[in-house]
């Protein structure tokens, strides 16, 4: 037996983001600000380093500046979490709960199911209830520093 690390792979969500700005805008999760293919970073919403989860639900449109230089390897505060939350709950639906062709809904609602708190129905703003959830007991259990938005 050995340990598997798991993978930092933003890989998916990056292409269906370059997707959405080819066929119109895309908008950073966390500002609201206008994205680019120079500007756009794929931002796990929990940080990697205090929860390794590439889960699609915790991969986000952000602005390079927001992710690399402002939230970084903080948790997004409870009050910055509410203001995005229509963001957020937008992405998924555009990304992925929305692409009844693909694997992408079942997929999304496995690893939803998986690794947050149980949620009543398959609608994002359910699924959001649980992600504020899970942000509690990260931040009681594991102490992460908050980042409390702004721009």
């Amino acid at each position: 037996m050995r340990w598997s690390d798991p993978d930092r792979d933003v890989s998916r969500a990056r292409e269906i983001a370059l997707g959405a700005l080819e066929a119109g805008s895309l908008r950073c999760a966390w500002t609201a600000r206008p994205l680019s293919r120079n500007t756009l970073d794929i931002d796990h919403m929990f940080p990697w380093t205090a929860w390794p989860c590439s889960d699609l639900w915790n991969l986000l449109p952000a602005h390079r500046e927001v992710n690399q230089r402002l939230k970084r390897d903080r948790l997004p505060s409870a009050t910055t979490l509410f203001h995005a939350e229509e963001r957020i709950g937008g992405w998924w639906e555009q990304a992925y709960l929305c692409k009844s062709e693909s694997y992408l809904p079942e997929q999304f609602l496995h690893e939803a199911r998986a690794s947050l708190p149980p949620f009543s129905t398959d609608a994002s703003g359910d699924i959001f209830a649980s992600v504020c959830l899970q942000r509690i007991r990260l931040r009681h259990d594991q102490q992460i520093p908050e980042w409390e938005g702004g721009l």
